[in-house]
């Protein structure tokens, strides 16, 4: 009875976590990885000795997106483990990073234009 009990806990224990309440779903993950990807961009820009700058911004992601840090550890492996579902939030992911990439590239142009067209009336 005893090991029968222990081989039921055994089971239990090991069993897909695809239900787990604690896993992000596939846009969470998409929304979260893009802020992480715009904050890891940053810090390419700021003192690299400012950890309370980057602790800051790390803490303000997890209460943004309303997780901690485990539940992101865990929801990572869950989907590293499935690669069509990996693979769908990475595409995600990019198609978002992309869209950003070309707004702020039409903004610039638009600068830029504008400059040169002062630039031009002022000779």
């Amino acid at each position: 009875m005893k090991k029968g009990f222990i081989l039921i806990i055994l089971i239990i224990s090991c069993s897909d976590q695809s239900s787990s309440t604690d896993l992000m779903s596939e846009q969470q993950m998409v929304d979260f990885l893009l802020d992480i990807n715009i904050i890891n961009s940053s810090r390419a820009y700021r003192n690299n000795s400012d950890l309370n700058y980057y602790n800051i911004k790390d803490t303000f992601l997890y209460k943004k997106h309303n997780i901690d840090s485990m539940q992101f550890v865990k929801s990572n492996s869950y989907y590293s483990s499935k690669p069509k579902q990996y693979l769908r939030i990475y595409s995600e992911l990019q198609k978002k990073m992309k869209f950003i990439k070309d707004s702020i590239e039409i903004e610039l142009n638009k600068e830029t234009k504008k400059i040169m067209d002062s630039l031009s009336l002022a000779n």
